[in-house]
């Protein structure tokens, strides 16, 4: 269950690509004082792990659904309440490279796109943005199920970190327009503290030693 729950994380925050489609990607969220944000992903390299026809069905598969706006992506933001203001390939042949950009007009649609529910409709991912006089601050839940037991955590050499990364990596970069980043949970915070990377290690290392409530948040003023 915890690495389901990580999954889940993963695909709502990082945006993972599903099914036997890996690539590169980097998205970055820019949030204005009053929680609207900016949202801009970018994937390169983007193919199949499957060979032969396999292979090119789903890759079809995958850029038919982009052309008609239909991927997941898109349309998390329009069912969010935000705008997707531009969706166009930067390389329309193997390895395929795109770009979406997408504007979250409110603190609420940026809510809505960051908060996910199971297929029970259980939610398992909730995201808040809240004002206190100067400070602002988003924040992502996620509850630990009852029945889930603590598990050993694995550690990795180097060589093995970077093997996963060569086979596709993912990166989000959370930005504020404005103000300067004084606390955070789950990231790592640029120097200048004006953005932050969400971070898998220390997102794992929640989820060992926490049972009831994982809590990843950015607090800035």
């Amino acid at each position: 269950m915890r690495k389901t729950t990580l999954l889940t994380m993963a695909v709502v925050l990082l945006g993972v690509v599903g099914g036997c489609i890996v690539n590169d990607e980097l998205s970055t969220v820019t949030i204005q004082p009053d929680g609207s944000a900016d949202w801009v992903k970018f994937q390169s390299n983007i193919r199949s792990t499957e060979q032969g026809s396999k292979g090119v069905q789903e890759l079809k598969k995958f850029v038919d659904e982009f052309d008609s706006h239909k991927d997941s992506d898109q349309i998390r933001i329009t069912e969010a309440g935000g705008e997707v203001r531009e969706a166009r390939w930067v390389r329309r042949e193997v390895p395929y490279a795109n770009l979406v950009v997408a504007r979250f007009p409110t603190a609420a649609a940026l809510e809505n796109f960051f908060t996910v529910k199971d297929e029970k409709g259980v939610v398992v991912v909730q995201t808040r943005f809240t004002i206190n006089g100067n400070r602002r601050r988003l924040s992502f839940n996620v509850p630990v199920p009852r029945d889930q037991k603590p598990t050993e955590k694995a550690s990795r050499s180097f060589e093995e970190v970077r093997e996963q990364q060569a086979n596709g990596f993912s990166e989000t970069r959370l930005a504020i327009a404005s103000g300067q980043i004084i606390a955070s949970q789950g990231f790592t915070v640029a120097s200048d503290k004006r953005s932050a990377l969400l971070d898998p290690a220390k997102i794992d290392e929640l989820l060992q030693t926490n049972r009831e409530q994982v809590e990843l948040f950015l607090e800035w003023e």
